[in-house]
């Protein structure tokens, strides 16, 4: 098999991307001192004031024991420097490296410190906070960046010969603790698929894409877009996430209420495992026994690697429209969705927000300008006395519609027409706009408040719309009152994110301070309240974002005994020696039996305070 060299004038995505954060090295935000206001910096703007923000955090991470009158200062606990973090160094396995070594250019293969520390954890809080503090317990011993479906192959072999455990990471976004190491018995492999980034071909007839699965979302979609169509999967981490990435975890994207969530657009694909490959065939339906792509979609690399997918596409979109929309309350933007699902008229997405994250988003954004500020004030002004809304109460929406531009007409004319039947006030297509430019940077807060003794974590669920209402209203109560009854100041937020005919993604935000006399203890307690209640509602264990270890503890309750020891079978004929993502997605029988602890009880830390 000939070699192939990487270009030397490129650097690899995982040396582009925060170690110790999310997402772009030049985008953060920070205060500006001496004046204390909170900015934005990015590739392309430099310090961009979020006036209302630094308020907005005092506001809801205050006791009301704390002195009004004193000035708010945001306390910083930054993050170590990679210089000062001390990693064990890899075992040594030259048996196994020699071999690699026959197949492998030296640039495919890395145990730097930044490689390995890159590789070890994903972006959830815990693994933030653990990374911060230089807390690395079980780093891979090699990076291996392959450039085939044939080099990915040969590198299973190897690793099933010299029982060896590997793990497949795309762009490294997983927030359930899925790509993470979590022993040190064996050698450990990382398989960082990015440089397998190329879509091998279109069919316009058929309106499918075959595509290498290590690509990430923006590089994709730029190439589908050159050919004339696109895939139309959006989720938040678009920017840092990979194709395959989202069919290992099953993911959802923004735009899923028109064009579908990963699944749907999966039409087949290879996968290595360490007994053979797994390929199936190309075609529009089959009825031809059970569906047996789905025994890999969403398998987490538990049961092998994907390597390249064929997906269904459709035309770049003639038009694309985004508008805004305020509600009085939760319970009309409901009502309103509701009604627009049970029709034939489906938009492209229908997002919405309750009032807690309203209040978190207008705080969030950018000062437009004395004019622009006068018009809000006008509005709002407008709203309170004409519309009587309550501001404390109100939710904002956008709703988009892609497609034939008569098409688009259509459907925006029938669902403006719900809309206001519901009490929603338009606010035109600029809220539209900036939520489409924002997008993709919730997770930049968070780091922020990291910097700043404070926490920010999530839970997300698909839910009944009889169920929804209740279970929103529970969550936040029992999650504020757990906190508040033990002096720590919380805040909660929802919104709903992907919609279907028979319920919705019901995504929760929380944040508190840390507490370093309480380990990881806030965050345990945390999870475990929201997951409990979720499932009491009978939500989904995870809408899209899969189950790694965080959410192992409730599997078998999820899915039942015999679903989980049907899954130990496919892992005994596909992965008869655990190579693939040992300990993840299932638990194990000493799990199930309380035997061991899971995992998402003893990962912890002390004195997460940085």
């Amino acid at each position: 098999m000939e070699k192939k060299e990487f270009p030397q004038n490129q650097v690899d995505l995982y040396q582009q991307i925060k170690w110790n954060g999310w997402g772009d090295t030049r985008k953060f935000l920070h205060q500006v001192k001496p004046e204390g206001f909170v900015a934005l910096t990015t590739p392309s703007v430099s310090a961009q004031p979020l006036p209302s923000l630094k308020g907005f955090i005092k506001k809801e991470l205050s006791l009301p024991t704390d002195d009004p009158n004193k000035p708010f200062e945001l306390e910083e606990t930054p993050s170590l420097r990679i210089e000062d973090i001390k990693i064990h160094a890899p075992k040594q396995y030259p048996e196994f490296v020699k071999e690699l070594k026959a197949f492998f250019s030296a640039d495919q293969l890395k145990d730097d410190k930044l490689a390995r520390i890159t590789h070890t954890f994903g972006k959830s809080i815990r693994d933030l906070i653990r990374v911060r503090i230089g807390l690395i317990k079980y780093a891979p011993d090699l990076i291996v960046l392959p450039h085939s479906h044939e080099e990915v192959e040969k590198l299973v072999q190897l690793a099933q010969k010299w029982n060896v455990v590997i793990i497949p990471m795309g762009g490294g976004s997983n927030i359930v603790g899925a790509i993470e190491p979590v022993s040190d018995d064996r050698f450990t492999v990382s398989i960082d698929m990015r440089r397998m980034n190329k879509v091998l071909w279109v069919d316009r007839k058929e309106m499918t894409a075959c595509i290498q699965v290590g690509v990430m979302g923006p590089h994709l979609e730029e190439q589908l877009n050159k050919q004339g169509v696109s895939l139309g999967h959006d989720p938040d981490s678009f920017e840092f996430s990979t194709l395959g990435g989202w069919l290992a975890t099953c993911s959802s994207g923004h735009q899923s209420d028109k064009y579908g969530d990963i699944e749907d657009m999966a039409v087949s694909f290879r996968t290595v495992t360490p007994t053979g490959t797994l390929e199936l065939r190309n075609g529009a339906r089959a009825g031809a026994g059970i569906n047996y792509k789905h025994i890999i979609l969403g398998s987490e690399g538990t049961l092998g690697i994907i390597t390249e997918a064929v997906m269904k596409v459709h035309a770049v979109p003639q038009a694309a429209e985004y508008y805004g929309f305020l509600f009085p309350s939760f319970n009309h933007a409901v009502a309103a969705l509701q009604q627009i699902r049970s029709s034939e008229i489906i938009p492209t997405m229908i997002r919405i927000y309750d009032p807690e994250e309203t209040a978190l988003s207008f705080a969030s954004k950018p000062s437009k300008g004395p004019i622009a500020e006068f018009m809000s004030a006008a509005v709002k002004k407008y709203l309170h006395y004409v519309r009587s809304f309550d501001f404390k109460s109100v939710c904002l929406s956008i709703i988009g519609f892609e497609g034939p531009k008569k098409v688009v007409d259509f459907h925006r004319n029938s669902v403006f027409d719900i809309l206001s039947k519901n009490g929603a006030f338009g606010l035109g297509s600029a809220p539209g706009k900036t939520w489409a430019e924002k997008r993709y940077d919730l997770p930049y807060i968070r780091d922020f408040l990291l910097d700043h003794n404070m926490w920010v974590d999530v839970a997300e669920t698909t839910v009944s719309y009889t169920n929804l209402v209740p279970l929103w209203k529970e969550a936040k109560q029992a999650f504020q009152q757990h906190f508040r009854s033990q002096g720590i100041p919380s805040w909660i937020c929802a919104h709903i994110s992907h919609t279907y005919s028979n319920g919705v993604c019901l995504y929760f935000i929380f944040a508190s301070k840390q507490n370093s006399d309480k380990d990881m203890k806030q965050y345990i307690e945390a999870k475990g309240l929201m997951t409990d209640i979720i499932l009491k509602y009978g939500g989904a264990l995870s809408h899209h974002h899969a189950v790694g270890y965080e959410h192992v503890p409730w599997m078998t309750r999820y899915v039942s005994k015999g679903w989980i020891q049907v899954y130990r079978k496919l892992k005994e004929t596909f992965d008869p020696k655990d190579i693939c993502n040992p300990r993840k997605l299932i638990p194990t029988i000493k799990e199930e039996n309380n035997q061991e602890p899971y995992l998402f009880n003893v990962i912890n830390i002390k004195n997460p305070k940085l």
